[in-house]
């Protein structure tokens, strides 16, 4: 006796028609009584009464369908785990990303072949008007010390007291990680496309790039600050008048698992939307409301 058979006894069940029943299975009426003899003489007894057109269940039948009935939604429930537990395990490279901090990066960083396929991937995000309103600056390892003083010099800028120790620290956001890019907007002069949308679509592209370094086994993250707001430091990486500097991305080996962080559930940012009073009646609808009635007193 197959599944497929009970399957088939409890449609015949629910629908009380040989033709129904075999129509709702998308099997033949003959394929159909095949399946209801296979159950009959896997029980060894008659489940349907006697007769040339449906006429119900024997009560032995009707104990079996039951028990079909029960099988069948255990069977079907332990279906839909399976495909929610293979849907998790697709989806575990997103839902499993985090941002790892320079200071648990290690060498190797990525190769360069590498960051093109980051970029490739990149450049797959959503993009109104295929403008790709974003690029991506390098910093080769002999530039890193001339970058250094360009932080230094920043912090300098922004707090002349500052103390040796936030210099270093400084220094070492250009030092530390074992790759560090730039990730720069460059929004396009485009009436069609909102500068909005390209401000969408350069984050949507640096999220890809950023799932596309967990997916190579990297680990990565975004630093923006107050640095990133220096007209002199923007100066000096080459960033044009409407340019602007969203951050710096570190990758590298992970060296050290970053703490478990707690997530908000899913249902707590997904609403569903309420249309406003009137909004989708037939012509003259929103009239049988007596509230809505004006009177007019007489003069």
């Amino acid at each position: 006796m197959r599944p497929d058979d009970l399957r088939c006894l409890v449609m015949l069940h629910r629908e009380q028609d040989w033709v129904r029943a075999a129509a709702g299975c998308g099997i033949s009426e003959h394929d159909l009584a095949a399946a209801v003899r296979a159950v009959e003489d896997a029980h060894r007894c008659a489940i349907l009464r006697p007769g040339t057109s449906f006429r119900g269940f024997t009560p032995e039948g009707e104990a079996v369908v039951a028990w079909a009935i029960e099988f069948c939604g255990a069977v079907d429930e332990l279906k839909r785990c399976f495909q929610a537990s293979k849907k998790r395990t697709l989806m575990a490279p997103l839902i499993d990303r985090r941002s790892i901090s320079p200071k648990r990066l290690c060498e190797p960083g990525p190769e360069s072949h590498e960051l093109d396929l980051m970029i490739e991937a990149a450049l797959r995000a959503p993009d109104h008007g295929a403008l790709h309103p974003w690029r991506i600056l390098e910093f080769s390892k002999d530039q890193r010390e001339a970058l250094a003083d360009c932080f230094e010099q920043e912090k300098r800028r922004r707090d002349p007291l500052a103390a040796q120790a936030d210099l270093r620290r400084a220094r070492e956001h250009a030092l530390r990680p074992p790759v560090l890019t730039a990730f720069i907007v460059s929004p396009r002069a485009r009436m069609k496309v909102p500068v909005r949308e390209q401000w969408l679509a350069a984050g949507a592209a640096l999220g890809n790039l950023l799932n596309a370094a967990h997916q190579l086994g990297y680990g990565a993250i975004v630093l923006s600050g107050e640095r990133c707001f220096d007209d002199v430091l923007g100066s000096a990486l080459g960033l044009g008048p409407d340019e602007f500097l969203a951050g710096f991305i570190s990758m590298g080996c992970i060296a050290e698992k970053p703490p478990a962080r707690k997530y908000a559930a899913p249902g707590s940012l997904r609403s569903r939307w309420a249309p406003p009073a009137g909004v989708g009646q037939a012509p003259g609808a929103a009239m049988s409301d007596p509230s809505r009635l004006t009177t007019h007193g007489s003069r």
